[in-house]
């Protein structure tokens, strides 16, 4: 490191955050033993502690600390120290890995509820056999191996338009987190996948009033002892996305592919599959309307040669009502199938209020 040097002024927290409110009114086919009502809600927060602070040697020390407003598992989300300077910036903590921070910009535009990622689930449930995750190719482009678990990730700064990012973490099993043992800083490889690395590069570029921005990256572990005994492969993961704006409208779409499957520990079933997402967006003044299409399969089950499926389509308008503070419409379907050709299917129209702060 440069010379040692202190700040003029200690760091000091600010309190940021958000906060989403969504309501819907619709139709969702009941499943066996199961009758699914006509309204729905989602509701989600968090207050984020955050600052930073520049040194006499130019470096700048952060560090962001993630309240949960409601109740989900772990009180604290993320929590992270970050280190940046004109060699970049480093995030060490729990944190996704920059990878997958960074990608989210070349996804299908979208001004309403999320398609893509695990949000559809909300408003159409699963069939009770589906196998699809939160962060697997069945449910987002933007696929990962960990999530808030400790991690370093490396994050460059841009030449010529590009950047290149790549991310470490020991273990995708929760730590030093709200989810996990603060003591337990050892990986078990024998129960735990570990060595997670992912790396990525984007682009970003204006050509005479064109905004282009282009992504890919490619995620391994190394798969657990016990899986490894049944015979599980190191599972592997590859993504790319593309979105190009001009005067108001936005046209995207991204894809991804487990092509090395991560399994349960006896690799009897596997998330190995494909997604992909495309839409359009346009926006003037507060207002904004978009049409996003998403469709996701895994394997799933070994045994089965058929896939786990799910396809949604959401359309969209939203309003700025102030600075930070959105409204919207959407109107979405959506489709899930298991592997045994059982499905559940739905349409939801759904007024959302987000807040960020």
């Amino acid at each position: 490191m440069p010379n040692l040097a202190s700040a003029e002024d200690p760091l000091r927290l600010q309190v940021r955050g958000y906060k989403n409110e969504y309501f819907g009114l619709g139709d969702v086919d009941d499943q066996p033993g199961t009758k699914f009502g006509s309204t729905s809600h989602f509701s989600d927060g968090e207050v984020h502690f955050k600052g930073d602070t520049t040194l006499d040697n130019g470096l700048t020390i952060g560090v962001q600390i993630e309240l949960e407003a409601t109740q989900n598992g772990d009180q604290i989300d993320e929590a992270y120290t970050t280190v940046s300077g004109d060699f970049g910036k480093m995030v060490i903590g729990s944190e996704n890995l920059s990878p997958y921070l960074t990608f989210w910009s070349v996804t299908a535009p979208n001004v309403g509820v999320p398609i893509n990622s695990g949000w559809i689930s909300v408003w159409v449930p699963n069939e009770p056999n589906l196998g699809l995750n939160f962060r697997s190719p069945g449910r987002s482009t933007n696929v990962t191996m960990m999530n808030d678990t400790f991690g370093v990730s490396y994050i460059s700064p841009r030449f010529a338009g590009v950047q290149f990012t790549v991310g470490y973490s020991p273990s995708s099993e929760s730590s030093n987190n709200g989810g996990g043992d603060p003591g337990n800083a050892v990986t078990n490889e024998t129960t735990e996948n570990h060595n997670i690395f992912e790396v990525g590069l984007n682009v970003k570029e204006s050509f005479g009033g064109v905004d282009v921005a282009v992504a890919g990256g490619y995620g391994r572990s190394s798969v657990n002892d016990t899986s490894d005994a049944a015979g599980a492969d190191d599972p592997q993961q590859i993504k790319a996305g593309l979105n190009i704006s001009a005067a108001g409208f936005s046209i995207g779409g991204s894809y991804a592919n487990e092509f090395e499957g991560n399994t349960n520990a006896t690799n009897t079933n596997s998330q190995e599959g494909q997604s992909w997402d495309i839409g359009a967006s346009y926006s003037v003044g507060p207002w904004g309307v978009s049409a996003t299409w998403f469709h996701g399969e895994e394997e799933h089950t070994l045994a089965d040669t058929d896939d786990d499926e799910v396809d949604a389509i959401v359309g969209a308008v939203s309003y700025a009502l102030g600075p930070g503070i959105k409204s919207s419409f959407s109107l979405i379907y959506s489709e899930n199938e298991d592997e045994g050709g059982s499905s559940t299917e739905g349409t939801m129209g759904i007024i959302g209020l987000s807040i960020s702060f």
